[in-house]
């Protein structure tokens, strides 16, 4: 298939995928991956395509964030927003009632044969882990002992990470900060309290920031669900979906981890309705591994984003400069992000992927 696009057929496909379940779907649960071998080499991923995209998504960065901006100190709709803003004590009833649902659910499948640690490719035999998950269940059922929850993560993720190594781990910093998250529940102090959303955001972002570079490294992962079901690709080659797919997920997170505006519940609400829509293709273990993130995303959409990311926003300055700023911050996040994996991966298994 030709790569020679115009933009505006670019910017449509980008939409399609977005859509697109295989897309935010996590490849290791339902398919053959091994990250001990090499990503593919860096010159590999910048293809003539793959830049001209990245150069397109900067532009569709500065365009959004001007936008945002604007809608951020027009104040638009944000007296109505006030009023249907959930209170803290319903997040945090929200995020106790998954984490109840997701360690009640994964300590059954212990019982049955088919125990993990804390995501399904996450395989133990250890027959303590699912007692730990029952019981970590029970503990969310009081704000008292859903510390108690915490501390047991932390052993899950510990014993993961002896099993399958830190990089691996990597890609479930989502975990440490629901952690973080359960940890500090019973501070209530005000900096307490809004550490704890600061982290569970940021901690969500990254692990899907990191999961868009895995898309660039490792596209083949996906392929044999593209060869069972080849309608997934909506007529695109598979090399071609991988790399649009990354894309859509690295600045989908971007925006919502940054976006000052009413925007970032309006991509918070898309992209978990992208999570929901995908448990019908991909079944329990996509329900059930993607509850907690699917739980993140409402409590975003409903109780809305913190105060910290206040910092990003820079008053005084023109809407151009404000723009300007938060692409060059685009910029370097995909840099460090993508520096950060290759770099990673040859520390942890000593592979040269250039």
């Amino acid at each position: 298939m030709s790569q020679r696009w115009s933009w505006a057929p670019a910017l449509a496909l980008v939409l399609i995928v977005a859509g697109g379940d295989p897309a935010l779907a996590h490849v290791k649960w339902f398919a053959e991956y091994d990250l001990t071998r090499s990503p593919m080499p860096v010159g590999d991923v910048f293809t003539k395509f793959f830049v001209c995209f990245f150069l397109f998504s900067v532009v569709a960065i500065y365009a959004f964030y001007w936008v945002d901006r604007y809608v951020y100190r027009k104040r638009i709709l944000e007296d109505v927003l006030v009023r249907y803003t959930i209170p803290e004590p319903i997040a945090f009833l929200i995020m106790r009632c998954a984490a109840a649902g997701f360690f009640g659910a994964v300590s059954v499948y212990g019982f049955t044969g088919d125990a993990f640690y804390l995501t399904p490719e996450l395989k133990t035999d250890q027959a303590w882990v699912p007692w730990l998950q029952g019981v970590m269940a029970l503990c969310a059922m009081h704000p008292y002992t859903v510390p108690l929850m915490g501390l047991g993560m932390i052993v899950l993720y510990v014993a993961a990470v002896m099993q399958y190594g830190i990089f691996h781990l990597l890609d479930y910093l989502i975990l440490v900060g629901v952690t973080y998250y359960f940890l500090a529940s019973t501070m209530d102090r005000p900096g307490w309290k809004k550490s704890r959303y600061i982290v569970l955001y940021a901690a969500t972002g990254l692990t899907l920031l990191w999961a868009s570079i895995e898309k660039w490294g490792y596209p083949e992962w996906t392929f044999p669900l593209f060869e069972r079901d080849p309608g997934l690709l909506m007529g695109l080659d598979p090399r071609t979906y991988m790399i649009l797919a990354g894309f859509v997920e690295f600045n989908l997170t971007f925006v919502l981890l940054s976006s000052a505006s009413l925007l970032s519940r309006a991509l918070a609400l898309g992209l978990m309705s992208v999570f929901v829509l995908a448990i019908a293709k991909f079944g329990m273990i996509d329900a059930i591994g993607h509850l907690l993130i699917i739980a993140i995303l409402a409590v975003l959409v409903l109780h809305g984003p913190t105060e910290g990311r206040n910092f990003l926003v820079l008053n005084g300055k023109s809407l151009w400069t404000e723009a300007y700023f938060m692409t060059g911050l685009y910029v370097l996040a995909f840099v460090l992000i993508f520096t950060a994996f290759y770099g990673l991966h040859y520390l942890a298994y000593g592979h040269w992927w250039c």
